[in-house]
Order: structure tokens, then sequence, then C-alpha cells
């Protein structure tokens, strides 16, 4: 396959803007669809400003936007990064591969959804095709991607896959088929753990001051801002769906999100923010949860934000979503910036004794 050939991303959003500047400062030409137009028509600037925090500059003549779905047919690989509800993403499938055979692969960047669920009304040449992508935000600091295969997906794939994460620059690495993959189990215990200790009046500085300290890139209710609120809980709810005896959810989310506070998109979330741009400016904590009174050690925090993330790391070996602990190690560093002078949660839980 061609190097020259360009790479379709369904969907204009903040992921599939990011992932369009990772293939453009790689000098991958890029076509982006989108249905709305003045999502579409913002792109440009919106992939010009993610290319800048990167100290690239966008080539007008490596990205074209389209709102023609036989545009992105005619390129080889396609990858999907539209809303994470299963009915919208079945749609757009049926309209991409109805009545065609596939002339590439067809990768998803949904973080939660399995697989082979969103593949099951395509036809078995197009399953062989297809497997999961995923990304993580912000996709210019994150230096890995989950490949995920469905029941049907071929050796071939994979291959292609893995070609094209290097191809952009991205180390990948293999998981299995279930809600959450790998690294979203890990991060929802992470940040479940954090929600647990400001619903008990632990103060939400004293929780970020730990993490950063321990070696995050950031807090985990800065991570919850700049992810979004409503996403957060929509992943929560999945996982809740799938192991509803080890996943809870948080009034203080769900409260937030009744107010109209979805994080940094909205300028208020656990944070207030005077910049709207993803990831500019480390927003002030709202001082609601400043008054907290629940002095808890910084020994205690930073066990109980990391045990929950070692356990359900263990709990993924266990069940087969990884093949070596050592993935998990991988995988903490270059998607949830884990410390990499710790070598990973696994190996830091081993040391901690979980």
């Amino acid at each position: 396959m061609l190097v020259s050939t360009p790479t379709a991303i369904l969907g204009a959003g903040m992921m599939g803007t990011a992932i369009a500047a990772t293939h453009l400062r790689c000098g991958l030409p890029v076509v982006i669809y989108d249905l709305f137009d003045d999502v579409l028509c913002s792109a440009p600037q919106r992939i010009a400003d993610e290319l800048r925090l990167q100290n690239a500059v966008l080539h007008n003549t490596l990205l074209s936007c389209t709102n023609n779905i036989e545009n992105v047919f005619k390129c080889p690989i396609v990858i999907e990064t539209i809303t994470e509800k299963i009915k919208a993403k079945k749609k757009l499938y049926q309209k991409l591969t109805e009545n065609k055979k596939p002339n590439g692969f067809l990768f998803s960047n949904t973080s939660t959804i399995s697989i082979s669920a969103l593949a099951e009304h395509l036809s078995p040449d197009w399953q062989r095709r297809f497997c999961g992508l995923h990304f993580f935000h912000p996709v210019r600091l994150r230096s890995l991607v989950e490949i995920v295969p469905g029941h049907l997906t071929d050796s071939a794939t994979l291959e292609g896959a893995q070609r094209h994460a290097s191809r952009i620059e991205k180390c990948s690495i293999l998981v299995g088929d279930s809600p959450g993959f790998l690294v979203n189990r890990m991060l929802n215990a992470y940040l479940s753990s954090a929600l647990r200790m400001l619903e008990e009046k632990v103060s939400i500085d004293q929780i970020e001051r730990v993490a950063v300290q321990f070696g995050m890139k950031m807090g985990p209710f800065r991570i919850m801002d700049e992810i979004g609120l409503d996403v957060v809980l929509h992943a929560g709810w999945v996982l809740f769906k799938a192991f509803p005896e080890r996943v809870t959810t948080s009034d203080i989310l769900l409260k937030l999100i009744d107010q109209g506070k979805l994080g940094r998109k909205t300028g208020q979330g656990f944070m207030r923010y005077t910049q709207r741009t993803s990831w500019e400016g480390e927003g002030e904590p709202d001082p609601q949860f400043l008054t907290q009174n629940n002095i808890l050690s910084d020994t205690e925090i930073e066990q109980r934000l990391f045990v929950s993330m070692a356990e359900e790391a263990q709990q993924c070996l266990e069940e087969g979503i990884i093949a070596d602990i050592s993935v998990a190690d991988l995988a903490s560093v270059g998607a949830l910036g884990f410390p990499a002078d710790k070598v990973g949660i696994a190996a830091w839980g081993r040391d901690n004794q979980v």
C-alpha cells in the first residue's frame, strides 16, 4: 500500500481532527468525512491548531474534507471516530459498506463498544477486514494504540493495523474484545477511586497533588474534565453494565452533568477554565470541592488510586484480555501517562505487593 494513499477519517470531532493531525504531521494525506457542514467547515482550522501544538503546520494539499461517503470508499484505510453510540456507528457502517466489497481496512476508534457487536450486521467479507484501532486523548501526547479483533477479523487486518500504527509513529498492543478493552478498564478504576474519595470529603487539590507527585502527567479530575464528564459517564455506564459487581456510579458526576458542567468544553467541571482549548491551562478547582474536611495521608490516597488500577490490570490478564501482564505496563505508560520510571502499573503493583 503506497504511503501517498489517503487515509479516511469518519467524523470531524475532537478525536477525528486529532487523529487526522497525527497523520498529517507524518506527511500522510487525509480525507475527513462528516455529515454536518459546520463541523466540516471548521475542521481545517481545528486541525491546524492541533498541528501548531506539535510545532507543525497544515499543508492544505494533504487534507480534503467531504460529506460524500463515496469519497471515503476510495480510501484503502478508513478510521471511524464518531460518537460512542452503537446505533450511530452501525448506521454509518451500513452506509459505507452496503453493496460494496472491501478494498482495504475499516478500523473503529471505539473506546468501550465490543468490536464483534459493532460488526454483527456487516457481511463476512467486511467483518474479516474490520477491527478496533483505539487512540487516546490527547492523541499527540499518547504513544500507544489498542488493536482489538472481532471474532471474524483476519490476520491480514491485524497486520495492516499494526503497520498503520507504525506509519503514524504509534506503538500498538493487541487486546481482547471486551467492554473497555484494557486501557479504559484501568482508567475507570483510577477515576472511580478518585471519585469515591471526593464523595468521602477528601479535598480535590490533595488528590490531584498526590497523583501528580506520584508522576502522573495530570490528576484524575483534570483528566475527566479534558475527556468531558458526559463521555466519562457514558463509558462508566458501559462498564457498569458489563461488570456490575465491581463498577459503581458517582452522584457527584451526575450532579455536575445535570448542571451543564461538562469539563473543559463548557468552561467548568471539577475545575474552572479560562481557556476552552483542550489541554491549554490547568484550571482552578471548583471551590465547593476545596472545603472537604476528610484528611487522608498522601500515602493512603496514592494506594487507593493505584492499587485499583493494578488490580484491574491483573483482572484483564486473568480474563485473557491481554496475553502477558507486561502489556498492562506498556499500556499504562503509553496511554495513561503513568510514570515511565516506575516501569508500569503491573510492575508497581508487584513492588507494592498488590
